[in-house]
Protein backbone atom coordinates (compact mmCIF):
# COMPACT_ATOMS: atom_id res chain seq x y z
CA UNK A 1 0.00 0.00 0.00
CA UNK A 2 0.86 3.63 -0.49
CA UNK A 3 2.37 4.97 2.81
CA UNK A 4 2.49 8.34 1.72
CA UNK A 5 -1.44 8.71 1.59
CA UNK A 6 -3.19 10.40 4.40
CA UNK A 7 -5.45 8.76 6.84
CA UNK A 8 -7.94 11.02 9.63
CA UNK A 9 -7.05 10.31 13.22
CA UNK A 10 -7.84 12.06 16.54
CA UNK A 11 -4.82 13.44 18.87
CA UNK A 12 -4.77 14.78 22.91
CA UNK A 13 -2.08 17.00 23.11
CA UNK A 14 -3.32 18.41 26.50
CA UNK A 15 -5.78 16.60 28.56
CA UNK A 16 -9.12 18.28 29.38
CA UNK A 17 -13.05 18.38 28.11
CA UNK A 18 -14.27 16.63 24.52
CA UNK A 19 -12.28 19.80 22.77
CA UNK A 20 -9.33 18.08 23.65
CA UNK A 21 -10.26 15.39 21.08
CA UNK A 22 -8.04 16.81 18.26
CA UNK A 23 -9.61 15.17 14.27
CA UNK A 24 -6.27 15.68 12.00
CA UNK A 25 -4.32 14.57 9.05
CA UNK A 26 -1.43 11.99 9.39
CA UNK A 27 0.31 9.76 7.26
CA UNK A 28 -0.42 6.21 7.22
CA UNK A 29 1.38 4.21 9.26
CA UNK A 30 4.29 1.72 8.19
CA UNK A 31 4.70 -1.90 9.79
CA UNK A 32 7.78 -2.73 11.36
CA UNK A 33 10.00 -6.03 12.07
CA UNK A 34 6.72 -8.50 13.78
CA UNK A 35 4.40 -5.55 12.78
CA UNK A 36 1.19 -5.03 10.99
CA UNK A 37 -1.20 -2.15 9.69
CA UNK A 38 -5.11 -2.60 9.98
CA UNK A 39 -7.37 -0.48 8.31
CA UNK A 40 -9.93 -0.06 10.87
CA UNK A 41 -13.38 -0.46 10.21
CA UNK A 42 -14.90 0.06 13.79
CA UNK A 43 -13.56 0.95 17.68
CA UNK A 44 -15.35 0.62 20.83
CA UNK A 45 -14.99 3.16 24.16
CA UNK A 46 -13.66 2.64 27.17
CA UNK A 47 -13.57 3.93 30.34
CA UNK A 48 -9.80 3.83 30.02
CA UNK A 49 -10.30 6.71 26.78
CA UNK A 50 -12.25 8.86 29.64
CA UNK A 51 -9.36 9.31 31.71
CA UNK A 52 -6.44 9.47 29.03
CA UNK A 53 -8.87 12.84 27.81
CA UNK A 54 -9.26 13.81 31.14
CA UNK A 55 -6.01 13.00 32.92
CA UNK A 56 -5.67 10.64 36.07
CA UNK A 57 -3.61 12.75 39.07
CA UNK A 58 0.01 11.34 39.12
CA UNK A 59 -0.16 9.33 36.41
CA UNK A 60 1.47 10.77 33.16
CA UNK A 61 0.28 10.06 29.62
CA UNK A 62 2.63 10.03 26.74
CA UNK A 63 0.97 12.86 24.96
CA UNK A 64 0.46 13.59 21.95
CA UNK A 65 -1.87 10.21 21.95
CA UNK A 66 -4.40 8.64 20.13
CA UNK A 67 -6.91 6.92 22.13
CA UNK A 68 -9.02 3.54 21.78
CA UNK A 69 -8.40 0.30 22.86
CA UNK A 70 -10.57 -1.63 21.12
CA UNK A 71 -10.97 -2.12 16.87
CA UNK A 72 -11.72 -4.13 14.38
CA UNK A 73 -10.54 -4.16 10.29
CA UNK A 74 -8.58 -5.62 7.64
CA UNK A 75 -4.60 -5.76 7.40
CA UNK A 76 -3.59 -4.06 4.44
CA UNK A 77 0.13 -4.37 4.96
CA UNK A 78 2.77 -6.90 7.23
CA UNK A 79 6.30 -6.10 8.25
CA UNK A 80 9.21 -8.26 7.72
CA UNK A 81 8.96 -11.78 9.59
CA UNK A 82 4.76 -11.79 9.34
CA UNK A 83 2.82 -14.66 7.54
CA UNK A 84 1.98 -12.79 4.32
CA UNK A 85 -1.18 -15.06 4.61
CA UNK A 86 -2.40 -12.32 6.84
CA UNK A 87 -3.12 -9.96 4.34
CA UNK A 88 -6.43 -8.60 3.83
CA UNK A 89 -7.89 -10.96 6.83
CA UNK A 90 -10.83 -9.55 9.09
CA UNK A 91 -9.51 -9.10 12.56
CA UNK A 92 -10.11 -7.86 16.30
CA UNK A 93 -7.79 -6.41 18.49
CA UNK A 94 -5.98 -7.64 21.29
CA UNK A 95 -5.52 -4.33 23.32
CA UNK A 96 -2.17 -5.33 25.29
CA UNK A 97 1.20 -6.00 24.28
CA UNK A 98 4.09 -7.14 25.86
CA UNK A 99 7.41 -7.93 25.23
CA UNK A 100 6.66 -11.84 24.35
CA UNK A 101 9.93 -13.16 26.08
CA UNK A 102 10.47 -12.27 29.92
CA UNK A 103 9.09 -14.61 32.33
CA UNK A 104 5.73 -13.25 32.83
CA UNK A 105 5.14 -13.83 29.09
CA UNK A 106 5.95 -17.11 28.95
CA UNK A 107 4.17 -18.28 32.20
CA UNK A 108 1.36 -17.10 30.31
CA UNK A 109 0.92 -13.60 33.20
CA UNK A 110 1.59 -11.27 30.00
CA UNK A 111 -0.32 -8.32 31.94
CA UNK A 112 2.92 -8.09 34.99
CA UNK A 113 5.69 -8.02 31.71
CA UNK A 114 7.79 -4.70 32.42
CA UNK A 115 6.72 -3.84 28.84
CA UNK A 116 3.34 -4.34 28.85
CA UNK A 117 1.53 -1.86 27.26
CA UNK A 118 -2.50 -1.33 26.28
CA UNK A 119 -3.52 0.84 23.07
CA UNK A 120 -4.37 4.09 23.22
CA UNK A 121 -2.68 4.26 26.53
CA UNK A 122 0.83 3.58 26.32
CA UNK A 123 0.72 3.86 22.82
CA UNK A 124 -0.73 5.38 19.54
CA UNK A 125 -4.79 3.58 19.95
CA UNK A 126 -7.41 3.03 17.69
CA UNK A 127 -9.29 6.09 17.39
CA UNK A 128 -7.84 6.74 13.58
CA UNK A 129 -8.54 5.16 10.25
CA UNK A 130 -5.12 2.97 10.44
CA UNK A 131 -3.40 1.53 13.57
CA UNK A 132 -0.23 -0.25 13.80
CA UNK A 133 0.05 -3.41 15.99
CA UNK A 134 2.17 -6.52 16.50
CA UNK A 135 1.00 -9.20 14.44
CA UNK A 136 -0.24 -11.47 17.42
CA UNK A 137 -2.27 -8.87 18.77
CA UNK A 138 -4.71 -9.50 15.50
CA UNK A 139 -7.37 -12.46 16.50
CA UNK A 140 -9.60 -13.54 13.42
CA UNK A 141 -12.89 -12.16 13.28
CA UNK A 142 -15.55 -14.67 13.54
CA UNK A 143 -17.56 -14.66 10.58
CA UNK A 144 -20.48 -14.88 12.46
CA UNK A 145 -20.15 -11.63 14.33
CA UNK A 146 -20.48 -8.42 13.14
CA UNK A 147 -17.74 -5.30 12.76
CA UNK A 148 -19.19 -3.75 15.66
CA UNK A 149 -19.69 -6.49 18.00
CA UNK A 150 -16.42 -7.62 17.15
CA UNK A 151 -15.04 -3.65 18.17
CA UNK A 152 -16.89 -4.04 21.45
CA UNK A 153 -15.72 -7.90 22.34
CA UNK A 154 -11.98 -8.24 23.28
CA UNK A 155 -10.89 -5.31 26.45
CA UNK A 156 -14.11 -6.10 28.50
CA UNK A 157 -14.48 -9.64 28.10
CA UNK A 158 -10.79 -10.18 28.45
CA UNK A 159 -11.43 -7.71 32.11
CA UNK A 160 -14.13 -9.24 32.80
CA UNK A 161 -13.00 -13.33 32.72
CA UNK A 162 -9.43 -12.23 33.95
CA UNK A 163 -11.09 -11.11 37.16
CA UNK A 164 -13.35 -13.58 37.09
CA UNK A 165 -10.95 -16.63 36.84
CA UNK A 166 -8.47 -14.47 39.46
CA UNK A 167 -11.38 -15.04 41.85
CA UNK A 168 -12.15 -18.77 41.28
CA UNK A 169 -15.36 -18.78 41.07
CA UNK A 170 -16.84 -21.83 41.12
CA UNK A 171 -20.24 -23.37 40.27
CA UNK A 172 -23.09 -22.48 42.02
CA UNK A 173 -21.78 -19.89 44.34
CA UNK A 174 -23.09 -16.64 44.03
CA UNK A 175 -21.83 -13.95 41.97
CA UNK A 176 -22.41 -10.05 43.25
CA UNK A 177 -22.09 -7.51 39.65
CA UNK A 178 -21.67 -4.15 40.39
CA UNK A 179 -23.04 -1.75 37.46
CA UNK A 180 -24.60 -4.91 35.43
CA UNK A 181 -24.79 -3.16 32.78
CA UNK A 182 -21.26 -1.51 31.77
CA UNK A 183 -18.82 -3.12 29.51
CA UNK A 184 -17.43 -5.29 31.86
CA UNK A 185 -20.40 -5.99 33.75
CA UNK A 186 -22.84 -7.13 31.36
CA UNK A 187 -19.86 -9.64 30.47
CA UNK A 188 -19.19 -10.88 33.95
CA UNK A 189 -23.08 -11.59 34.18
CA UNK A 190 -23.07 -13.91 31.12
CA UNK A 191 -19.85 -15.77 32.03
CA UNK A 192 -21.26 -16.05 35.74
CA UNK A 193 -24.47 -17.76 33.71
CA UNK A 194 -22.21 -19.90 31.58
CA UNK A 195 -20.22 -21.40 34.92
CA UNK A 196 -23.47 -22.35 36.73
CA UNK A 197 -23.78 -19.39 39.19
CA UNK A 198 -26.56 -17.46 40.63
CA UNK A 199 -26.23 -14.04 39.90
CA UNK A 200 -27.45 -10.96 41.28
CA UNK A 201 -26.83 -7.48 39.78
CA UNK A 202 -26.93 -3.71 40.51
CA UNK A 203 -28.31 -1.31 38.01
CA UNK A 204 -29.45 1.91 38.85
CA UNK A 205 -32.08 2.42 36.73
CA UNK A 206 -35.05 0.34 36.26
CA UNK A 207 -34.05 -0.14 32.18
CA UNK A 208 -30.83 -0.91 33.56
CA UNK A 209 -32.49 -3.32 35.47
CA UNK A 210 -34.35 -4.95 33.14
CA UNK A 211 -31.27 -5.54 30.84
CA UNK A 212 -29.27 -7.04 33.27
CA UNK A 213 -32.30 -9.66 33.92
CA UNK A 214 -32.09 -10.25 29.79
CA UNK A 215 -28.32 -11.04 30.42
CA UNK A 216 -29.25 -13.34 32.91
CA UNK A 217 -29.20 -11.91 36.27
CA UNK A 218 -31.52 -14.20 39.00
CA UNK A 219 -31.67 -11.14 40.82
CA UNK A 220 -30.84 -7.30 40.43
CA UNK A 221 -30.64 -4.55 42.81
CA UNK A 222 -31.08 -0.92 43.01
CA UNK A 223 -27.74 0.60 44.29
CA UNK A 224 -28.94 3.84 44.99
CA UNK A 225 -31.15 2.59 47.95
CA UNK A 226 -30.36 2.58 51.80
CA UNK A 227 -28.82 -0.50 53.20
CA UNK A 228 -29.26 -2.43 49.08
CA UNK A 229 -26.33 -5.30 51.29
CA UNK A 230 -29.07 -6.36 53.51
CA UNK A 231 -31.03 -7.58 50.29
CA UNK A 232 -28.20 -9.56 48.87
CA UNK A 233 -27.76 -11.09 52.25
CA UNK A 234 -31.37 -11.79 51.88
CA UNK A 235 -31.53 -13.23 48.67
CA UNK A 236 -28.59 -15.84 49.50
CA UNK A 237 -30.13 -16.45 52.95
CA UNK A 238 -28.35 -14.57 55.66
CA UNK A 239 -24.50 -16.10 53.47
CA UNK A 240 -23.67 -13.30 50.95
CA UNK A 241 -22.07 -13.37 47.65
CA UNK A 242 -18.98 -15.65 47.41
CA UNK A 243 -17.47 -13.13 44.71
CA UNK A 244 -18.39 -9.31 44.23
CA UNK A 245 -17.15 -8.14 40.82
CA UNK A 246 -16.59 -4.66 41.31
CA UNK A 247 -15.72 -1.44 38.82
CA UNK A 248 -17.34 1.20 40.33
CA UNK A 249 -14.84 2.07 43.68
CA UNK A 250 -16.60 4.91 45.81
CA UNK A 251 -19.96 4.65 45.44
CA UNK A 252 -20.43 1.11 46.32
CA UNK A 253 -17.12 -0.08 48.01
CA UNK A 254 -18.85 -0.26 51.69
CA UNK A 255 -22.17 -1.99 50.88
CA UNK A 256 -20.13 -4.60 48.39
CA UNK A 257 -17.98 -5.03 51.28
CA UNK A 258 -21.24 -5.81 53.85
CA UNK A 259 -22.39 -8.19 51.34
CA UNK A 260 -19.55 -10.36 50.74
CA UNK A 261 -19.45 -13.74 52.48
CA UNK A 262 -17.70 -15.85 54.77
CA UNK A 263 -14.14 -16.96 52.73
CA UNK A 264 -15.90 -14.62 49.71
CA UNK A 265 -13.57 -12.61 47.26
CA UNK A 266 -14.13 -9.29 45.99
CA UNK A 267 -12.24 -8.38 42.59
CA UNK A 268 -11.76 -5.04 41.31
CA UNK A 269 -11.00 -3.45 37.77
CA UNK A 270 -11.73 0.02 38.42
CA UNK A 271 -13.19 3.26 40.07
CA UNK A 272 -15.01 5.40 38.23
CA UNK A 273 -16.74 7.11 41.37
CA UNK A 274 -13.28 7.33 43.31
CA UNK A 275 -10.38 5.40 44.14
CA UNK A 276 -9.51 6.34 47.97
CA UNK A 277 -11.77 3.40 49.89
CA UNK A 278 -11.66 2.33 53.71
CA UNK A 279 -11.25 -1.22 54.44
CA UNK A 280 -11.81 -3.15 57.98
CA UNK A 281 -9.33 -5.06 58.50
CA UNK A 282 -10.48 -6.72 61.42
CA UNK A 283 -13.69 -7.97 59.04
CA UNK A 284 -11.56 -8.90 56.29
CA UNK A 285 -9.41 -11.25 58.47
CA UNK A 286 -11.81 -12.95 60.93
CA UNK A 287 -14.27 -13.69 57.49
CA UNK A 288 -11.34 -15.24 55.59
CA UNK A 289 -12.10 -12.43 52.79
CA UNK A 290 -10.04 -11.29 49.64
CA UNK A 291 -9.57 -8.59 47.79
CA UNK A 292 -7.97 -8.60 44.51
CA UNK A 293 -6.88 -6.27 42.23
CA UNK A 294 -7.13 -7.11 38.26
CA UNK A 295 -5.89 -5.17 35.42
CA UNK A 296 -6.47 -6.85 31.75
CA UNK A 297 -5.64 -10.45 31.34
CA UNK A 298 -3.35 -12.61 28.95
CA UNK A 299 -3.45 -13.02 25.54
CA UNK A 300 -4.26 -16.60 25.86
CA UNK A 301 -7.58 -16.09 27.94
CA UNK A 302 -8.80 -13.83 25.37
CA UNK A 303 -8.06 -16.40 22.58
CA UNK A 304 -10.17 -18.80 24.59
CA UNK A 305 -12.78 -16.39 24.99
CA UNK A 306 -13.09 -15.84 21.21
CA UNK A 307 -14.46 -19.84 20.86
CA UNK A 308 -17.31 -18.93 23.05
CA UNK A 309 -17.36 -15.58 20.86
CA UNK A 310 -17.99 -17.26 17.81
CA UNK A 311 -20.19 -19.77 19.52
CA UNK A 312 -22.55 -16.84 20.47
CA UNK A 313 -22.62 -17.92 24.00
CA UNK A 314 -20.61 -14.45 24.72
CA UNK A 315 -22.33 -11.46 22.92
CA UNK A 316 -20.97 -8.17 23.83
CA UNK A 317 -24.00 -5.96 25.01
CA UNK A 318 -23.81 -3.01 22.67
CA UNK A 319 -25.28 0.88 23.52
CA UNK A 320 -25.15 2.58 20.64
CA UNK A 321 -22.92 3.53 17.17
CA UNK A 322 -21.76 6.53 16.09
CA UNK A 323 -19.73 7.82 13.13
CA UNK A 324 -16.19 8.43 13.78
CA UNK A 325 -16.68 12.28 13.26
CA UNK A 326 -19.31 11.82 16.59
CA UNK A 327 -16.37 11.00 18.63
CA UNK A 328 -17.24 13.46 20.94
CA UNK A 329 -20.67 12.63 21.10
CA UNK A 330 -20.07 8.85 21.90
CA UNK A 331 -17.49 10.65 24.86
CA UNK A 332 -20.80 12.67 26.17
CA UNK A 333 -22.89 9.74 26.00
CA UNK A 334 -20.07 7.72 28.07
CA UNK A 335 -19.99 10.09 30.76
CA UNK A 336 -23.64 10.10 30.73
CA UNK A 337 -23.50 7.49 32.79
CA UNK A 338 -26.76 6.55 30.84
CA UNK A 339 -25.39 4.20 28.29
CA UNK A 340 -25.96 0.19 28.51
CA UNK A 341 -22.52 -1.90 27.20
CA UNK A 342 -20.75 -0.64 24.78
CA UNK A 343 -20.29 2.53 22.59
CA UNK A 344 -19.02 1.63 19.15
CA UNK A 345 -17.66 3.99 16.17
CA UNK A 346 -17.60 3.17 12.81
CA UNK A 347 -15.17 4.33 10.11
Amino acid sequence: MNFAQKMTRVTIKEHGGTESLQFESARIPEPDSGEVVVQLKTMALNHLDLWVRRGVEGHRFPLPLTPGCDGAGIVTAVGSGVDTSLLNQSVMLSPGFSCGGCSFCKSDRDPLCKNYGILGETCHGTCAEYVRVQADQCLPKPESVSWEEAAAFPLSTLTSASMIEKAQLRPEETLLVIAGTSGVGSMAIQIGKNLGCQVIATGSTEEKRQKARELGADHVLEPDQESWWKEVKKTTSGRGADVIFENVGEATWNQSLLALAVGGRLTTCGATTGSLVPVELKRLFFKNQQIIGSTMGSRSLLSTLQKSFESRELVPLIDSVYPFRQLADAHDRMESRQSMGKIVLQF
